[in-house]
């Protein structure tokens, strides 16, 4: 199967930067990491919560946590990801946005106290009947990242908007006010039938559409765990897609960005974010006076741009497009 590749934008920027000195957690299932040849040398001692599991009942390998790091980080012959020479945190937990306990948490206050500069979460609550409302124990998690990570710059927090097709207003997690909410769209730049949408959401990146006639519905190459052999992969696979794909592309970029400048806020990164945007699908003239569409948010970053406005931005004196 013919893959993605990153977009030019993407390798340009690593005439810049490629991510060094930054330190990218992904907190996902089973995030298998640490003997991966893609991250030899750059993946840091985790975070396991209790009862995670790398397999579940059925003995099926959960493969996501390490295909979402290695679009965003990874640095092999194989597959290289947005930001290479970050360094990975990997959280592994065992359920994500469902249930009781909520560990997702702790967690988050775990990396951000292990020093993360982004975290990622490429997941979203399970699709209800009813809006989900964060419990106070992850709102106060994701207020203590923002308010404590990076000596009180705040940790960027990247999620996925979620696949439902439906209102990002019902997810507590895309909608909290420090959260970087990411969409999909399609290769064509219209939005990816299945990517949820709303006010919340803040950009959009390209990612796989099986709903698109045209057949450019194809998934992203990254890496997976070794244990994955046993579903016809082995370290690397050919399938991944959905806002799942697109956070981790924009996680990595906000891994660039604060390669390129260390100094800015975590609202700093989502402003040079914001500013590297291109519309896409002006035609649909979803876009209101502000520049904002419930279906694109700001647009698609070129993540090119976005690293030349953050060299250029200077703390808290704002940040200007280029």
């Amino acid at each position: 199967m013919t893959a993605f590749a990153l977009a030019p934008h993407v390798t340009d920027a690593w005439s810049v930067t490629r991510g060094a000195g930054t330190l990218l957690a992904v907190i996902d299932h089973n995030v298998d990491v640490a003997e991966h040849p893609a991250f030899a040398g750059r993946a840091l001692p985790g975070y396991r919560a209790s009862g995670e599991r790398i397999a579940d009942e059925a003995g099926a390998y959960r493969t996501h946590g390490t295909k979402t790091a290695g679009l965003a980080a990874a640095n092999s012959r194989h597959v290289t990801g947005v930001a290479p020479d970050a360094m990975v945190l990997p959280v592994s937990v065992p359920t994500l946005g469902v249930g009781g306990g909520h560990p997702e948490a702790d967690a988050l206050r775990w990396a951000a106290d292990a020093g993360a500069d982004v975290i990622c979460c490429a997941w979203a609550p399970a699709p209800t009947a009813g809006r989900y409302v964060l419990p106070e124990s992850v709102r106060e998690a994701l207020g203590y990242c923002v308010a404590r990570g990076r000596q009180g710059r705040g940790c960027t927090l990247v999620f996925a908007a979620g696949n439902d097709g439906g209102d990002i207003g019902l997810n507590g997690f895309a909608t909290h006010p420090g959260v970087i909410a990411v969409g999909a769209c399609n290769a064509h730049g219209r939005r990816a039938s299945y990517s949820n949408s709303g006010g919340a959401l803040w950009c959009v990146y390209s990612s796989s559409d099986p709903g698109d006639p045209s057949g450019h519905s194809t998934p992203y190459r990254t890496t997976a765990p070794a244990g994955s052999l046993l579903l016809g992969e082995s370290f690397y696979s050919s399938a991944f897609g959905l806002t799942s794909a697109a956070c981790a592309i924009v996680a990595g970029a906000c891994a660039l960005i604060l390669s390129a400048n260390p100094t800015l806020t975590f609202a700093e990164v989502k402003d040079v974010l914001r500013a590297s945007c291109e519309r896409v699908d002006i035609d649909g003239r979803s876009y209101d006076a502000n520049g904002r569409s419930p279906l694109y948010g700001y647009g698609r970053p070129d993540i090119l741009r976005a690293v030349k406005i953050a060299q250029g931005a200077h703390g808290k004196r704002g940040v200007a497009s280029v």
